[in-house]
């Protein structure tokens, strides 16, 4: 049988007995020491960088999000202020002796204007929009309403369509190819 490498360095005289004895102990408090501390610190050091990362990542998804909701905000506030301009440099004065009826909110609301004005928001150059700064009414010409009804449409409430026709009329057209005869004596 071959001789262990220790034995091989003793029998040519390279190591003596007290330093092979000293290597013996040394070997056998490392086996029965595991090498786990070393395993044990390498896990911590992964589980910390880990938790780091993790960490990092967390702050930065945190950030962002604020970020966004921050850019959110700062636009509404944008739209906001640009439809405040809008209703203050093109609100039309009202006031006069006639009521004019619209509906908002599924409630039928009215404001008093004169009759240039009905007429004007009757035939649909005109619209009727909602103040926010001080929920009141406020009539404006209707590239405007339409204009911040794009911005926003909670402030957006009528634009009267002159397109829309009544029961009555169309009544009548459904008629108008029947002549009626003047010659009838009753």
């Amino acid at each position: 049988m071959a001789l262990s490498l220790q034995d091989q360095l003793k029998k040519s005289g390279l190591v003596d007995e007290k330093k092979a004895k000293q290597l013996e102990r040394a070997k056998r408090r490392d086996s029965k020491q595991p090498p786990q501390k070393k395993t044990v610190q390498k896990n911590a050091k992964q589980e910390a960088e880990l938790a780091r990362k993790k960490q990092r990542q967390e702050q930065i998804e945190r950030d962002r999000k604020l970020n966004e909701e921050r850019n959110r905000d700062g636009e509404w506030r944008a739209k906001m202020a640009q439809i405040r301009q809008l209703i203050e440099a093109n609100a039309v004065k009202v006031g006069g002796e006639l009521k004019f009826n619209f509906k908002h909110d599924s409630k039928v609301k009215q404001l008093w204007v004169d009759a240039r004005t009905r007429e004007q928001l009757s035939g649909g150059t005109l619209g009727i929009v909602e103040s926010k700064a001080d929920g009141k009414y406020v009539v404006v010409p209707v590239d405007v309403a339409h204009k911040i009804q794009e911005r926003s449409a909670e402030h957006f409430v009528a634009i009267a369509n002159p397109k829309q026709l009544t029961k009555l009329e169309l009544e009548e057209q459904a008629y108008a190819d029947f002549a009626i005869p003047d010659d009838l004596d009753w």
